[in-house]
């Protein structure tokens, strides 16, 4: 008897991983402001509570729908979740009741969780370790965007990149046991140099530094780089090199780390962007 073995195209299956990426993703930015909404609640603030209750059906909630098109029921029961949270979780309630209502909308993550991503990947340490570096991303965007001269100017987006550090971390402890000790010491090392500089409102390129050095230890750990935003992108981009500039360095002279290549925009701006990011740039007409 001859067993004929039909294996999945490669492109196939890394585009249904990117895919499944992409959901969980979403989902865990949802827990973050989850956490950031249960805080607020706590602290009866009635502003914040409401912009973290209702972030995940503004700004994530249509990434989601988008992979349960084959699941019209579940997408609905999603959407009216996500929407009614602003009400059944705010300070107009009792806190007792707002946390029941959170605590069902985690029920319905994890749902989905199951149903698009499904078990097994979503136990594979790789794919934890990429969704935490998503995470850790977005926050430097959302640090940026918050603090300028060590002081916070946007609350919101200062809790954003909190809760996004903070879930990241949640992910961390779900596998951080089957690593060598001696890594897992050095990446909780470096996760509290991270709270340290949020907590001491540390320049944006201070924070961006110390959250690098946890991404940069779960892309070796992982085999897989990071996946930046193409609005990660450009603020990266053009933060250090500005900052020369203020100082006088010359455009072409500008400095860029080991692990960063200087380019120039389309506008004849410098920026240091990394290595592998170099073609996608220039194929997208944001570099010469």
């Amino acid at each position: 008897m001859v067993m004929i073995v039909l294996g999945i195209p490669i492109a196939y299956a890394d585009s249904d991983r990117d895919s499944k990426l992409e959901f969980a993703g979403t989902l865990e930015e949802t827990l973050g402001h989850f956490w950031a909404l249960e805080l607020n609640l706590d602290e009866n603030n009635s502003k914040l509570a409401l912009v973290h209750a209702t972030h995940p059906i503004s700004e994530l909630y249509d990434t989601m729908s988008t992979h349960l098109e084959n699941n019209s029921n579940f997408d609905e029961k999603l959407e009216q979740t996500l929407l009614e949270l602003k009400d059944k979780a705010s300070t107009n309630v009792s806190r007792e009741e707002a946390q029941t209502a959170i605590d069902e909308a985690k029920e319905i993550i994890r749902e989905a969780r199951g149903i698009v991503v499904g078990q097994e990947l979503s136990d594979e340490s790789e794919f934890k370790m990429q969704l935490i570096n998503g995470l850790l991303e977005t926050s430097k965007v959302e640090y940026n965007e918050a603090v300028v001269n060590g002081v916070i100017e946007e609350m919101a987006e200062f809790q954003d990149g909190t809760a996004f550090i903070w879930q990241s971390q949640q992910i961390f402890s779900t596998f951080e046991n089957e690593l060598d000790p001696i890594d897992a010491e050095r990446i909780n090392e470096y996760y509290s140099q991270v709270w340290s500089d949020f907590d001491s409102r540390a320049e944006p390129t201070d924070v961006i530094n110390s959250i690098d050095l946890i991404i940069q230890e779960f892309e070796e750990l992982s085999g897989i780089q990071s996946i930046v935003s193409d609005h990660e992108l450009e603020y990266l981009a053009s933060l250090a090199p500005l900052k020369q500039l203020k100082e006088g360095v010359e455009p072409n002279e500008v400095q860029c780390k080991i692990t960063h290549s200087l380019v120039f925009k389309s506008s004849g701006q410098p920026a240091c962007v990394k290595h592998s990011s170099v073609q996608k740039l220039i194929s997208m007409g944001w570099s010469q």
